[in-house]
């Protein structure tokens, strides 16, 4: 279901409603204590994240690589010490992994959670000798500057809105307002019968239309969060309804309930090993399989896990119990990311290609997709006595860049790196997703800036462009709606490229400037990093057979019949260059591919870090055997 996301936004709504309404009664009641309520949360919490921290990072020993295992490490430490989210949001960049590979990923509303759980009594205590509309008030005004400030930043910062608790907090104060007014005022006097049955049904759409309708291309938790998070507190609100007589109280959905925590923690980190264990991309019969068989474990953490947890007595016990487990594995978790994921695992070889993937010179000159000037200071631009070359285009281009450096500024010449996370190097266009508007803008602006600058300086005679031209044309990307754009409506991607390219080659050759303009490398179906750590990780060869019976990549090749073939963008930057005199085009693919394989590795050695981006080594491979001009 493209938006299943948003089970998160519905989840802090009842977060809040119970966590709020057990606090403020509590509070009324004068029997409010932090040792309490923080005991209660641990033993609630804990205990099976702990079992499946645990079952994670040992399945992590056996099936990762070394990079993959220190992501994992650092998110697991992350996760016991209430951090989760701030460990995504740091570590989320454009070079990161598939976030769907990412074991713990699922840990990042945990997050929220605890810091939650560290405000809200005392903004609660705060607020105890304040008359109840007072005290509805300024819970409800917090909840509304939160709200608006996710709408401010969900465009501009969409990572930080994302894993952030100041633009999330709206959601579990959404439920905290119910609590705060349905155990004053009883639901069941808010509305007529008729009235609440129409209230529980419009809001069961609403979150059934959130789960089918939204994907992933969306600018989110923005308003369109209000969307499931309207249709929870509504379902919330009306107690007895016949959604709830005829189908959240039955009695599966129930046993579901029971059990929901520690399937939540179990089914993420399972599909997360199956799609790393995935030669090709896991079908949905396989992963829903998966995500079912995880109810299994789930079962037996609940029943061996959660339930003598919760039950047991002594809250100063409990936390230093629970408390002592976690100052032990947390450590030693982070210990293992801090070693680089013990890459001694897999041999002189695993250390080599650690080596390898710790090396990106060229992400330093790579600014972020809210940026709208270039970098003119440190690596990015080092000026010589002779004129030089300037490289041009996104993140493609800047995995390029230590190859092309060095030949430059070992020649005595001016070197100049500018270059900007998806952002092509075009004139009056760029690629655009839908809900984030100022990212356009943003590519527009850095593009003009950048072109001009470059045509205008003496101290370049060379122009390398390089990019990602493909984007906007693959599968995915038509789904999600990102284009070419140049701010006209209704033209076709193909047509705004070619004109936007050919724009930008003329200005740049007017200019007396020649210029090289790149076609991208082979998009691999496989991670290919991945593939390289198989051949050393013996449980993980053999998993991955059989998950991926068809075929395996052998001696850094794939079958050229495996990839998916560019077929719009090459043609169009093909054509722009034999009309443009004074441009030199070369396909990467040319390079990198035979007529039945392409390569993605030597000698061991990775030339991609991703399926996408090349690695250093990569870069110099393409630069020895590709005739640049």
């Amino acid at each position: 279901m493209s938006g299943g996301f948003v089970g998160v936004d519905i989840f802090f709504v009842i977060s809040g409603f119970l966590i709020g309404g057990i606090v403020d009664r509590e509070i009324g009641e004068g029997r409010f204590s932090f040792i309490a309520f923080y005991a209660r949360r641990a033993r609630r919490i804990l205990p099976p994240l702990l079992v499946v921290a645990l079952a994670t990072q040992g399945a992590g020993l056996l099936l990762l690589g070394p990079d993959e295992l220190a992501g994992l490490s650092y998110s697991i430490g992350a996760a016991l010490l209430g951090a989760s989210n701030l460990w995504f949001w740091h570590a989320t960049g454009y070079f990161s992994p598939d976030a769907r590979s990412l074991p713990f990923l699922m840990t990042w509303s945990l997050g929220i959670e605890a810091q939650f759980y560290l405000l809200l009594p005392p903004v609660l205590l705060l607020l105890r000798g304040l008359s109840r509309y007072w005290r509805i008030a300024i819970v409800g005004m917090v909840t509304a500057t939160s709200f608006a400030l996710g709408l401010l930043l969900s465009a501009r910062y969409p990572v930080e809105s994302f894993y952030l608790l100041p633009t999330r907090a709206w959601e579990l104060g959404a439920g905290v307002l119910l609590a705060l007014v349905g155990q004053r005022a009883g639901f069941n006097r808010m509305a007529p019968a008729w009235g609440r049955e129409a209230l529980a049904l419009a809001g069961l759409v609403a979150i059934a239309a959130a789960i089918l309708r939204y994907n992933e291309g969306m600018a989110y938790p923005g308003i369109a969060a209000l969307l499931p998070v309207a249709g929870a507190t509504l379902v919330i609100a009306t107690p007895g309804s016949l959604v709830d007589r005829a189908l959240l109280g039955r009695r599966p959905l129930v046993a579901i309930g029971l059990i929901s925590y520690s399937w939540y923690l179990w089914h993420w980190p399972l599909m997360a090993y199956v799609r790393i264990l995935s030669t090709t991309r896991p079908t949905v019969a396989l992963m829903t399989l998966v995500a079912f068989a995880a109810i299994i474990p789930a079962w037996l953490s609940w029943y061996y896990v959660e339930r003598p947890a919760r039950r047991a007595r002594g809250d100063v016990a409990s936390l230093r119990q629970w408390g002592g487990a976690v100052a032990v594995v947390a450590p030693l978790c982070i210990l293992v990311g801090l070693f680089g994921g013990w890459p001694a695992r897999l041999g002189p070889q695993g250390r080599e290609i650690a080596h390898v993937l710790a090396s990106n010179p060229g992400a330093a000159c790579l600014t972020s997709e809210n940026d709208d000037r270039p970098i003119a200071t440190g690596p990015c631009v080092i000026p010589a006595s002779k004129p030089g070359m300037a490289l041009l285009g996104d993140s493609h281009a800047a995995a390029l860049a230590p190859a092309l450096r060095a030949q430059t500024i070992g020649s005595g010449r001016t070197w100049v790196q500018w270059t900007k996370s998806a952002c092509p190097p075009l004139l009056g266009a760029a690629r655009r997703r839908p809900g984030h508007p100022d990212e356009t803008r943003a590519c527009m602006a850095y593009s003009h800036a950048a072109i001009t600058a470059i045509a205008a300086d003496p101290m370049i005679d060379t122009v390398v462009l390089t990019a990602f031209w493909e984007a906007p044309f693959d599968t995915r990307a038509r789904r999600l709606g990102q284009v070419y754009t140049d701010g006209r409506a209704d033209r076709p991607r193909e047509a705004v490229l070619a004109d936007a390219l050919t724009r930008t080659l003329a200005t740049l050759t007017s200019a007396g400037k020649q210029v090289i303009l790149l076609g991208d490398v082979p998009y691999l179906p496989v991670n290919p990093v991945g593939e390289l750590y198989t051949m050393h990780l013996p449980a993980r060869s053999v998993l991955q057979t059989l998950f991926s019976p068809a075929w395996h990549a052998h001696d850094g090749l794939i079958p050229r019949s495996a990839i998916g073939q560019a077929t719009r963008a090459p043609a169009i930057l093909a054509q722009a260059a034999r009309r443009t005199p004074g441009v030199f085009y070369r396909p990467l693919d040319e390079i990198l591919c035979s007529s039945t394989a392409c390569r993605f590795a030597l000698g061991g050695v990775p030339l991609y870090r991703d399926p996408q981006h090349l690695t250093t080594h990569g870069a110099a491979f393409v630069m020895a055997h590709g005739k640049m001009g």
